[in-house]
C-alpha cells in the first residue's frame, strides 16, 4: 500500500478507512478465489497515521529500518483473516520473515524507471487504453502508472487493472499530468 489520500473538503468522514478496508477486501477475495495469494498487508507509515491504520484492521509491529526524510517511518501489518497461516507458530506469536527480504528492501534499487508523462502521448485515449482480452468491449491502462516523484518510481496502479469508464464531464486539475507512464 503506498498511501491513501482524500481531498480535503472530504477528510474525516469515513472515506479513507472505506477505502482501505475495500483495498482488504479485494485481496482476501483474490487469495480465497485462487486469483493470487496474500497472507498479510504490510505497510510503513508516521506515527500519527497509526490510528487511522488500526481502525482499518492493521496492528503496530513497531520502528521500521526503512529511512526516507528526515522523520522516522514505523511498521504496520494486517493478517488476512481468511488464509490459514503457515509460518505463524504458537511459540513465536509472530509471523517469520524469509530468509534476506529486509537486506532486499534496504537494498537501494538499481535502476529506478522513468516514463512518459500522460501529456507526451499524442493520440489521447488510444495511446493510453488497450482492449482487456478476458472482456470484450472493456478498455483497461495499457502501461503501468509510477509515481512521479524524483527517484520513486513505485509502481501505483499495475497495468492492466484499471478499467475504463465513460462518464459525465468533470472539472480536471491542470497538474494531473504529473503522473508518469511506464
Amino acid at each position: 500500500m503506498h498511501s491513501v489520500c482524500i481531498a480535503k473538503p472530504y477528510r474525516r468522514k469515513g472515506i479513507g478507512i472505506a477505502l482501505v478496508r475495500e483495498y482488504v477486501k479485494r485481496l482476501e477475495t483474490a487469495s480465497t478465489s485462487g486469483v493470487a495469494k496474500y497472507d498479510r498487508i504490510l505497510l510503513i507509515t508516521h506515527e500519527e497515521l497509526r490510528s487511522f491504520y488500526e481502525m482499518s484492521g492493521f496492528e503496530w509491529v513497531g520502528p521500521s529500518g526503512i529511512v526516507h526524510g528526515s522523520r522516522p517511518w514505523f511498521e504496520m501489518r494486517r493478517n488476512l483473516a481468511s488464509i490459514p497461516h503457515q509460518t505463524e507458530t504458537p511459540e513465536q506469536g509472530h509471523f517469520s520473515i524469509p530468509p534476506n527480504v529486509l537486506e532486499a528492501l534496504h537494498r537501494p534499487r538499481d535502476e529506478i524507471p522513468s516514463g512518459r508523462l500522460i501529456s507526451d502521448f499524442h493520440h489521447a485515449l488510444s495511446d493510453l487504453l488497450e482492449e482487456d482480452d478476458s472482456r470484450p468491449g472493456i478498455s483497461v491502462n495499457k502501461f503501468d502508472l509510477l509515481c512521479s516523484r524524483a527517484n520513486c518510481g513505485s509502481v501505483i496502479l499495475k497495468k492492466g487493472v484499471a478499467r475504463w469508464v465513460e462518464r459525465a464531464s468533470v472539472q480536471v486539475r491542470s497538474d494531473s499530468s504529473h503522473f508518469k507512464l511506464f
